[in-house]
């Protein structure tokens, strides 16, 4: 608090004001901005309707077992594999995809 009187003081004293020191401990350094590497389209496989419905229907195919194309469909759609090896994650993400179908693409199922 005397501090604070001091500059008031000299303030008043002198007719030039006194600055205030700036607070330089808060302040951000700006980061350069990384921007994500370029996609080539010709890589990026985007699913048709039919296709996404047939996916769903060879889950159920017990005969031609299509997993390659399965798990094509549903990497696209979700950014995951489809895990064959275990029967409650296949449940769950056959739900996920029938949800989809009917959710968002508006088709019945």
């Amino acid at each position: 608090m005397n501090i604070e009187l001091k500059e008031k003081l000299r303030s008043l004293m002198v007719d030039i004001p006194i600055k205030k020191k700036k607070c330089t401990s808060c302040k951000k350094k700006k980061e350069p901005i990384k921007l994500p590497e370029i996609i080539e389209e010709e890589n990026i496989y985007m699913p048709t309707r039919e296709d996404i419905q047939l996916a769903y229907l060879e889950l159920g195919n017990r005969v031609d077992n299509k997993q390659e194309f399965i798990n094509k469909v549903y990497r696209a759609l979700f950014d995951e594999d489809f895990n064959f090896g275990c029967r409650t994650c296949i449940n769950g993400q056959a739900r996920r995809l029938r949800n989809y179908i009917k959710d968002v693409l508006k088709l019945p199922v």
